[in-house]
């Protein structure tokens, strides 16, 4: 008997030993992630949960690992029990892949043997882990929108041609050149402040002509905040902020929806969500969807096809 065929047995007898019991925590948590994802599909974003857009789920428990439906490509590197099956959704068990404290991203590589060769796998560790990390987090629903913000970003990248977009724009410009631009330049974090205002006052007008001056004032210091950035420094982050925006603002997005779902959510008590700090674009990139919701602009369906789609759309509207 081989070692594979050994650990598979293994796990076996694991798997059967958690299943006269009950379905155990961690496998209960992953089917609820799940139905979760035909929630956001339903009624936020359609497309989320279809079958072409589904991105294996790694989820880092105390012992062991479980994957959500994997690709040959894991199952034929890592020895695999499968120990929940209910139509769309396949669990398998698994050894711990890494001894890393804490996961909780999409990774994927250049390197052809990866398990995440140019194709996305969402990585989550368990809410105690999650706990130790993040001390604030305390709930399955706090964590599960953590879990959800990232799958959303393994939809994006399934979306045909994102990653090659996202690729092309970070060649160019260093992912990191945004909040470093934040943290070195008192008058690009001023104007950053400045035009998040003004988003979140086009939002809570109710005057719609009001709304557009304040959208057309947003834009007039966003250019020119990005014009002194190519004058005085030459680099050009139109395209990386508007990728950064979409990415992490569409996401923030996910989180929002998913609050108001669990109930009892008010949103001046998570301002967090709306306002900036060093990463700035995921509160941008979030008001300017809600900004694009408030004129009922449609954007989601070319949002990944195209990183300038939602400040095109609203330049148009003025």
């Amino acid at each position: 008997m081989n070692k594979q065929t050994i650990i598979t047995a293994l796990l076996a007898f694991i798997a059967m030993s958690a299943g006269a019991q009950s379905l155990n925590k961690d496998v209960e948590r992953l089917q609820y992630v799940y139905a979760l994802k035909a929630v956001i599909n339903d009624s936020v974003w359609s497309g989320f949960a279809d079958k072409q857009n589904d991105v294996p789920l790694l989820y880092y428990g105390d012992t062991c690992c479980y994957v959500v439906n994997p690709t040959e490509k894991f199952l034929a590197k890592y020895p695999s029990v499968l120990v929940h099956n209910d139509n769309d959704v396949q669990i398998y068990q698994t050894q711990k892949v890494d001894d890393k404290p804490f996961h909780m991203h999409v990774t994927f590589t250049d390197e052809e043997s990866d398990i995440d060769y140019r194709t996305p796998i969402m990585r989550c560790s368990s809410l105690e882990q999650t706990s130790r990390i993040i001390p604030d987090v305390t709930s399955v629903n706090e964590w599960a929108t953590m879990v959800m913000h990232e799958y959303f970003h393994g939809f994006q990248f399934k979306n045909d041609g994102y990653l090659d977009i996202y690729e092309a724009i970070t060649n160019a410009v260093l992912p990191d050149t945004l909040p470093a631009l934040a943290a070195c330049y008192d008058w690009y974090r001023e104007s950053i402040t400045q035009e998040n205002d003004l988003l979140l006052k086009a939002i809570d007008t109710n005057d719609n002509e009001a709304s557009r001056a304040y959208i057309q004032s947003f834009f007039k210091l966003r250019d020119e905040r990005r014009e002194r950035v190519k004058k005085e420094l030459d680099i050009d982050i139109v395209a990386l902020e508007q990728l950064y925006e979409t990415m992490e603002g569409s996401a923030r997005y996910i989180e929002y929806c998913l609050y108001r779902h669990f109930g009892n959510f008010n949103l001046s008590d998570a301002k967090w969500l709306y306002t900036v700090g060093r990463k700035y674009y995921y509160a941008t990139g979030f008001n300017l969807l809600r900004i694009s919701d408030k004129l009922e602009i449609d954007y989601k369906y070319g949002i990944f096809k195209d990183v300038s789609t939602v400040e095109r759309n609203l330049r148009n509207v003025l």
